[in-house]
C-alpha cells in the first residue's frame, strides 16, 4: 500500500445510510431488489410508490448494496440514477446505502470500493440469521478497516473503472436497440404482413423501395391475404408446427459426483443461464463440463445459433447460442432443419413464448414437451423469404454477438483490476487508459 494511503474504519471513510428527507404520502422513485442486476453500475427506478416511512432512502449517485442472502452473494450492488442530481427515492428495506464523505471520499470511488472483494466479501462473512434469511448487520461494517487513497487517486481509480463500465453500458444500450430492430422486422414481415399489405394498397410497386422494403424483395411477397386457422395470412404461405422446419434437441447433466466430468472447457447451459441471457445471445455459462462428461452422459454439444428455451420449472425463457455449447435436460434446443434460417427460428420461438407458457402443464413444475411444440402453429413463408429475413437481420445479430463478447472481456478486465486498484496493489499510473485499450 502506498504510504500516502490512510487506513480508516469504513464508517469513517464513507457515510452509511446517510439521512434523506422524504415526506410521507408523497410519491417517489422506488428501487426494488428485483430491478438490480449484478454487475450493472446504475439502476434507474422502474416504478413510483407512495412513501409511508419504511425502506432504504437514497439520493442520485448513492451506492446501494443488498444485505440479504442470496442477493448479496450474487453481487447486487448498484447506484441509484435519478432524473437529475437532486433526485431522491427509496427502495427495499434490504439495501444498505453508501455515500462519499465530503473531503474524504469521492462518491464515484465509493461504488467501486463497496463492489470490491475488500468490502463485499467482508459483508458476506458477517451475515447472521437463519438459513435462507441471513442479513448483514449494518453495525458490523464499522469494524472493517479499509486502505483509503488520497482524493485525486480515488478519482483516477474511479475514472479507469468507470471507463470500462461506460463501454459495457454503451454496448448494452446498443444491443437493446439492435434487438428491438430485429424483433420489429420479424413482426412486420411475419405477424403484421406489412410487405403484403403495402402491395395490396398499391404503396409498394415493382422497382420501387419503401422504408425497410428494398425493391429487390418485391417479388418474394404475395399480393393478397387468404383465410387460415390463424386468421388471414399471405397467399402461398402456410400455418404449421415449428417442428416441421426445425428439430428439438435435448440435453443432459454429467454425474456431479465425478469431478473429472466438470470444470472443463465446454460451456454447459442451465435454465439459470438461459434466464440471464433471455432474448439474446448466450456467450458464457456459470458451469463448464469436460469432454469426458459429454462422453458419459446424455449431454451433447449443440451447434452455434441453436435457439434454447427453458422447458421445465419457469418455462419460456429463451436465448441463442453464440458458439457450440451443451445444455442440461431442463432446456430444449431448437435448430433449423433447412440448413439456413437460424434467426428466423429464433424469432419464431420468441413470438411463440406466450403460447408456450399458456400451454405448459404439470402438477409440480410447468413443463413444455415435444407434443407441445408439435401442436404449435407458426407461419412458414417459404425458403426464399426465410433466407431474405436472415440476410436482413444478420448485421444486427453479428454486432450484438460482438458487443456481448467485448463486454465480457471488459468485465473480466474490470474484475481483475478492481481489487488490486482498491487495495493499492497496482497503481493508476501502471494502467494504460489509451482509447484502443477499451475499443
Amino acid at each position: 500500500m502506498n504510504e500516502k494511503w490512510q487506513p480508516l474504519p469504513l464508517d469513517k471513510a464513507v457515510q452509511i445510510n446517510p439521512p434523506v428527507r422524504l415526506k410521507k404520502g408523497k410519491v417517489y422513485p422506488f428501487v426494488s431488489m428485483q430491478s438490480v442486476k449484478p454487475g450493472q453500475q446504475w439502476t434507474e427506478p422502474q416504478e413510483y410508490r407512495e412513501f409511508s416511512g419504511g425502506g432504504a432512502r437514497f439520493q442520485h449517485g448513492d451506492t446501494l448494496m443488498a444485505r440479504i442472502t442470496p442477493s448479496l452473494e450474487h453481487g447486487k450492488i448498484t447506484r441509484f440514477r435519478g432524473t437529475d442530481p437532486n433526485s431522491v427515492g427509496f427502495g427495499s428495506t434490504e439495501f444498505i446505502v453508501f455515500r462519499g464523505r465530503p473531503g474524504v471520499t469521492d462518491n464515484n470511488f465509493v461504488y467501486y470500493l463497496i463492489s470490491s472483494p475488500l468490502v463485499h466479501s467482508y459483508a458476506v462473512s458477517q451475515m447472521t440469521g437463519t438459513s435462507g434469511r441471513q442479513r448483514v448487520p449494518t453495525d458490523s461494517l464499522k469494524h472493517l478497516t479499509i486502505p483509503l487513497p488520497p482524493l485525486p487517486e480515488q478519482r483516477a481509480i474511479a475514472h479507469i473503472l468507470g471507463t470500462l463500465d461506460d463501454k459495457i453500458a454503451l454496448n448494452r444500450r446498443m444491443n437493446a436497440t439492435l434487438e428491438a430492430m430485429a424483433r420489429a422486422l420479424f413482426k412486420s414481415w411475419f405477424v403484421d404482413f406489412d410487405p403484403v399489405r403495402a402491395k395490396m394498397s398499391g404503396r409498394w410497386k415493382r422497382g420501387e423501395s419503401l422504408p425497410g422494403l428494398p425493391a429487390h424483395l418485391y417479388d418474394l411477397f404475395p399480393d393478397r391475404l387468404v383465410p387460415s386457422e390463424l386468421g388471414e395470412i399471405p397467399e402461398g404461405w402456410k400455418v404449421t408446427s415449428i417442428l416441421e422446419y426445425s428439430e428439438r434437441l435435448s440435453g443432459g447433466t454429467p454425474n456431479t459426483n465425478i469431478p473429472e466430468y466438470w470444470n472443463g472447457s465446454i460451456k454447459w447451459v442451465s435454465a439459470k443461464d438461459v434466464r440471464n441471457s433471455h432474448g439474446s445471445f448466450i456467450i458464457d455459462t456459470e458451469k463448464k463440463i469436460s469432454q469426458l462428461g459429454i462422453d458419459h452422459s446424455s449431454a451433447k454439444i449443440l451447434p452455434k445459433n441453436t435457439t434454447v428455451i427453458t422447458a421445465r420449472g419457469t418455462v419460456g425463457s429463451y436465448c441463442i447460442l453464440a458458439e457450440p455449447m451443451a445444455i442440461n435436460q431442463t432446456n430444449y434446443g431448437i435448430k433449423t432443419k433447412l440448413g439456413f434460417g437460424d434467426y428466423f427460428v429464433f424469432y419464431t420461438v420468441a413470438n411463440l413464448i406466450d403460447w408456450l407458457q399458456q400451454n405448459s402443464y404439470g402438477t409440480i413444475f410447468d413443463t413444455i414437451t415435444t407434443k407441445t411444440l408439435a401442436q404449435s402453429e407458426t407461419i412458414f413463408p417459404g425458403k426464399e423469404v426465410i433466407q431474405a429475413f436472415d440476410r436482413a437481420v444478420l448485421p444486427f445479430m453479428l454486432r450484438i454477438r460482438h458487443n456481448k463478447y467485448e463486454s465480457l472481456m471488459l468485465a473480466n478486465v474490470r474484475e481483475n483490476i478492481l481489487p488490486k486498484l482498491i487495495t493499492g496493489k497496482i497503481s493508476v499510473n501502471s494502467i494504460s487508459t489509451r482509447k484502443d485499450t477499451h475499443e
